[in-house]
């Protein structure tokens, strides 16, 4: 049953029902709301912070206690009033003693003292309940007045005849009713039934004086059997009281023993405090103890759950602090993230953001509420940039495709190409052809070499197939091949590792020239010195003439 639910049985009991009936109604739908709500309040301890409860939820909680203390100032009323009127009703009643008193003591007339008492006997029954420690008195004067005028006066003995008849008949009723409680289990049912039944028999009069001692015999007979019952039902109680006395004190021990133990992470604490509620729960399924106990015992219990539950919530604040600083952490990231996100950069970029996300992972858990909505946010970011990425690259690898076709197209033209007369006119076709190819743009990385490597192969065919001087054509060649470096969509890197190349072997051959240079002397004054300095000198002067023809390849590169 939720809240709603309780609710609106509450207000249909109190606004339709009858006040005193509908108490123990009343009463369980009071013990459900509070099961209810000491639950959130439990959740509340267990957690160590207030959750989040909605209007609603506390409107329900306000309207229920309304309803509940509205009953009850009900009730206290109307017990009031009750009390009031019971008082009332005795001091009528005495007053009815009196005049029943004075009746039969003073009236000679029988006839005119019979209907007066009949009176007397209307107005005594129909006047409401007196004040429980009152009735018996009360009752007794009556009933003795009531006996007296009844086994006194031997008047008008067929009314009386059937008054007897009729008060016999109810006591025996009464006594099946009170033999009928024997096979009550309800002892709280019994005990209340048994006053009635009680209160009942005292206000039937008089019956056959015959009869009068067997039923009074049966009836009293049932009555203490009734209170050995519940008499028993105490003392049974009360040993079952001691035995829970017991196993409580054994789950203190259990208490002691769980929060006795170290709780270093979260997972510690969640499993300590599921063992220690199903303490509780066993707790409450155990019963009452002895009375002398009870408070000392609950105190013990509750003391130590307080304790535990307050180291709890010292963790989780201390935790809270470093979560709290997790997500400062994690939110710098998702700024950095959200920029990077926006970014053309492509690979410095992505490269950026791995390296948020590695330390993301070195951060570490910013708390269950939190670290989900931050991931989600931090991972939208990622996701928006990779996204973007992938969908430029397929843009791109489309535009790729399409250059592909171009260049292996230029690249079946070059291969057709014919050679004119004029070496100049063939170069700058050449040229233009390598221009052409450089300026179709990349195509798909795994065909990149393929289609250069054809690209270059065709191209510089056609260059050793020119017919003019070596210097010129050496000149033209190299220049055909910084033109195919340019081509191959990484030129700028090309071009430093054949700068570096090159400026390598000029120191090689400086060095070598600067040997020979070094041993002319020694081979001068060796045999055959003429023919062994002829060959020296050549080896120089061929050495200076390659480190001048590749100064003029350095020259030929493009200007940094």
């Amino acid at each position: 049953m939720n809240k709603i639910e309780i609710l609106k049985k509450l207000l249909a009991l109190i606004e339709n029902g009858e006040l005193i009936e509908i108490s123990s109604e009343i009463d369980k739908l009071t013990k459900a709301f509070y099961a209810i709500y000491n639950s959130e309040k439990k959740e509340i301890d267990t957690t160590g912070k207030d959750p989040d409860i909605d209007a609603e939820s506390e409107s329900l909680n306000t309207d229920i206690i309304t309803a509940i203390d509205s009953y009850k100032k009900k009730k206290k009323e109307y017990y009031a009033f009750i009390k009031s009127e019971e008082e009332k009703n005795l001091i009528l009643k005495k007053e009815i003693i009196a005049d029943f008193a004075k009746l039969i003591e003073k009236e000679d007339n029988l006839g005119k003292l019979f209907g007066t008492i009949k009176e007397i006997r209307e107005r005594w029954n129909i006047i409401g309940a007196i004040p429980q420690d009152k009735h018996s008195k009360i009752q007794a004067e009556y009933s003795k007045l009531s006996e007296q005028f009844s086994y006194n006066i031997d008047i008008y003995k067929e009314l009386k005849e059937n008054d007897l008849k009729k008060n016999y008949s109810l006591k025996n009723q009464i006594i099946h009713q009170a033999k009928s409680l024997l096979e009550e289990k309800r002892i709280k049912e019994v005990e209340r039934s048994l006053r009635k039944l009680q209160n009942e028999w005292d206000e039937v009069g008089p019956t056959f004086k015959e009869h009068w001692e067997k039923l009074k015999e049966e009836y009293w007979s049932t009555v203490k059997e009734l209170y050995a019952k519940i008499k028993l039902h105490y003392t049974d109680q009360k040993e079952v009281q001691k035995e829970n006395l017991v196993k409580k004190l054994a789950l203190i021990e259990k208490v002691k023993e769980i929060i006795s133990q170290e709780a270093l992470e979260h997972k510690d604490w969640d499993k300590l405090t599921k063992e220690l509620l199903e303490l509780q729960k066993e707790w409450k399924s155990i019963g009452h103890v002895p009375k002398d106990s009870n408070e000392k015992i609950w105190n013990d219990f509750r003391g130590l759950f307080d304790n535990f539950f307050d180291a709890k919530s010292t963790f989780y604040a201390a935790r809270n602090d470093v979560f709290d600083k997790k997500k400062e952490l994690k939110a710098k990231l998702i700024e950095k993230a959200e920029t990077l996100s926006k970014s053309t950069d492509w690979k410095n970029a992505a490269d950026a953001l791995k390296r948020l996300q590695e330390d993301w992972k070195k951060i570490g858990h910013a708390g269950q509420h939190a670290e989900q909505k931050l991931w989600k946010s931090f991972r939208t970011k990622c996701d928006a940039f990779f996204t973007t990425r992938e969908e430029h690259f397929k843009k791109m690898d489309i535009e790729n495709e399409d250059n592909l076709n171009l260049k292996e197209a230029l690249i079946e033209k070059i291969k057709a190409y014919k050679h004119k007369a004029d070496p100049i006119e063939v170069i700058t076709d050449l040229k233009a052809f390598s221009t052409e190819f450089t300026e179709i743009g990349n195509v798909p990385f795994k065909k990149k070499d393929t289609v250069y490597k054809a690209y270059k192969s065709v191209i510089d065919e056609h260059y050793n197939n020119l017919k003019m001087d070596d210097a010129e054509k050496e000149k033209i060649l190299f220049e055909a091949k910084l033109d195919s470096l340019k081509a191959s969509g990484n030129s700028e890197k090309l071009f430093q590792q054949e700068k570096e190349k090159i400026r390598n072997k000029i120191n090689d051959i400086v060095k070598e020239v600067a040997n020979y240079e070094n041993n002319l002397g020694f081979f001068a004054n060796s045999k055959g010195a003429e023919a062994l300095l002829k060959g020296v000198n050549g080896n120089i002067e061929k050495g200076k003439n390659e480190i001048d023809k590749l100064k003029r390849r350095l020259k030929l590169f493009p200007k940094e």
